[in-house]
């Protein structure tokens, strides 16, 4: 009964620590923002605030948040948003991943080594598709209303790089300088928009500004960090090879 007792326990505990990995740091805020923890609990996000895994963000009309993830990257979320951070591990293992969930307004993702190294852990649910990339600066936006010519889905754009916007009637690339509409009907495959989403126009964000310091800032990070990896890997297969060779000359007569 005591070792069931342990056991229960350690489960819990491991819950736990995996529900509040951490995601990142708030790295700007403008307006009001609120964050919500999985108890329902709600904090209104101020700069050096932690984000981690199961929170929500929601942002005001006039509510701006930018966060850098623990792999380097930068999330930048606009006004009129509700978003949540649902599985998230940056440990340098192969399991690491990130995937969250845009439910309306908009973001931009600007990539952090988990997706340099691994393109398939990286992915971003909307009410009406799946993104995924090939290491990019990307912006994501989700209307619920038709604004003008721009009819309800799932809008995304690249900045820089590649993604692939997917739905159940089918995929579509989407490169630099290129927009591409997944409608909330889901009759229809994912298309490529001719022209600038109208929307964008009319959006004016107040500290969207510092992001391309703050990119270049997070590139070099990145390169950094994925050479220690490089290097820290090199060293354990050394370290490998010398133990299996120590192992082998103690067995030899």
């Amino acid at each position: 009964m005591k070792n069931l007792a342990i056991v229960l326990l350690s489960f819990l505990m491991f819950q736990t620590v995996s529900a509040t990995e951490l995601f990142g740091t708030v790295d700007a805020v403008s307006g009001e923002a609120t964050v919500t923890d999985t108890t329902g609990t709600n904090q209104r996000i101020t700069s050096g605030l932690k984000i981690f895994t199961g929170q929500s963000i929601q942002t005001a009309a006039d509510g701006e948040v930018q966060i850098v993830t623990e792999d380097s990257g930068l999330l930048a979320l606009r006004p009129n948003s509700s978003f949540r951070i649902d599985r998230y591990q940056a440990k340098g293992e192969t399991s690491d991943e990130i995937v969250f969930s845009l439910f309306k307004g908009a973001l931009r993702s600007i990539t952090g080594w988990i997706a340099k190294r691994n393109t398939s852990a990286y992915q971003l649910n909307t009410p009406t598709a799946t993104i995924g990339v090939r290491g990019t600066d990307h912006e994501t936006t989700v209307i619920d209303t038709a604004m003008e010519n721009d009819q309800p889905g799932t809008f995304d754009t690249v900045n820089e790089g590649v993604t692939v916007l997917r739905t159940e009637r089918g995929e579509i690339e989407v490169h630099d300088g290129e927009y591409a509409f997944a409608p909330r009907d889901q009759s229809v495959a994912p298309r490529l928009l001719a022209q600038r989403p109208g929307f964008l126009k009319h959006r004016a964000l107040r500290i969207e500004g510092r992001i391309q310091q703050r990119k270049e800032y997070l590139r070099q990070h990145i390169q950094h960090r994925l050479e220690q990896k490089t290097e820290i890997k090199i060293h354990r297969d050394a370290a490998k090879k010398r133990i299996k060779r120590k192992l082998r000359e103690r067995r030899e007569p």
